[in-house]
């Protein structure tokens, strides 16, 4: 299913700038593409035959797409991890476009409310200096507790051994799971990408409120595998928005149900530019689609 709000004007946009091989900026062109968003999108819900052309476009720029991405991602083993009220479509879009860009997807796990809520920050913290004591990463070592959290689960993702045993122990204890284990992929895993909920899904995706620091915690660890966290940047508290505006050293990249943003995840991975970098139409982007230099 198409969201509208970021999808008409965007897949146009892209659409011809993916034919002429032109590398897209966040300048006039994005500008022009938000505004464009902006007017049309209400149309788009009640006009049946723009609804018919904006679903042609994004088939259209899928088809085109994969002459560009067939390939890209040979080797790469890549684990998803789902966060709170991510739409399975959603996922199971985004798994599509990586395997059809020759990536392998190894596994998948599923983040639980007590991951982000704030009602359990202080749980989350306390649980933090356990699993500290069984991480490899130097990186974690100066991390906040909830970044903690997230390498913990990047170690259980992409390593074994008896340390990180103990870590998936920890972090799928039933009594309080930060999270479930959908597609085991015992430590195979080389990159990951992390699946935000849709802008009307996210007021949903917990009955109680959410930590922005959940948010860049588990995006710093996502950047240690030269990964991707794909999400929601259509207001300035929206996950995307907050993981770019904290400086976070990740690739991100928005309207997260949207054909764009598939595809973009894939380049984005596929991509030699280093660096966080962001992606989409959403508040903080750089470019609309990644360049392949």
């Amino acid at each position: 299913m198409i969201n509208f709000r970021y999808h008409v004007v965007s897949i146009i946009g892209i659409f011809m700038a993916l034919a002429v091989g032109v590398v897209l900026g966040a300048g006039p062109l994005q500008r022009t593409i938000n505004t464009g968003m902006n007017r049309s999108s209400s149309a788009a819900a009640s006009d049946p035959q723009l609804s018919a052309q904006a679903e042609a476009e994004a088939a259209g720029l899928k088809a085109l797409a994969s002459s560009s991405l067939t390939g890209s991602l040979t080797g790469t083993q890549v684990a998803l991890v789902v966060l709170p009220g991510a739409s399975d479509d959603d996922v199971a879009a985004v798994r599509s476009t990586l395997t059809d860009a020759g990536a392998s997807v190894v596994g998948r796990v599923t983040l639980t409310d007590n991951w982000q809520s704030t009602s359990m920050s202080q749980y989350r913290a306390t649980l933090s200096t356990s699993l500290a004591s069984h991480l490899e990463s130097a990186a974690a070592k100066t991390a906040s507790a909830d970044g903690v959290v997230g390498y913990s689960i990047v170690q259980v993702l992409t390593s074994s051994g008896s340390e990180t045993d103990l870590l998936r122990q920890i972090l799928t204890d039933k009594s309080t799971p930060l999270m479930m284990i959908d597609e085991d992929p015992t430590g195979k895993a080389t990159t990951l990408v992390a699946i935000g909920a849709r802008a009307q899904n996210a007021a949903t995706a917990s009955s109680a409120p959410t930590s922005p620091d959940a948010w860049v915690g588990m995006a710093q660890a996502v950047g240690s595998t030269s990964g991707v966290v794909v999400g929601d940047a259509s207001s300035r508290d929206a996950m995307i928005s907050r993981i770019r505006s904290a400086g976070t050293a990740v690739t991100t990249v928005d309207s997260v149900g949207t054909t764009l943003a598939t595809v973009d995840t894939a380049l984005a991975l596929s991509t030699k530019a280093t660096g966080a970098r962001a992606y989409g139409v959403g508040s903080g982007a750089q470019s609309v689609i990644p360049s392949n230099k």
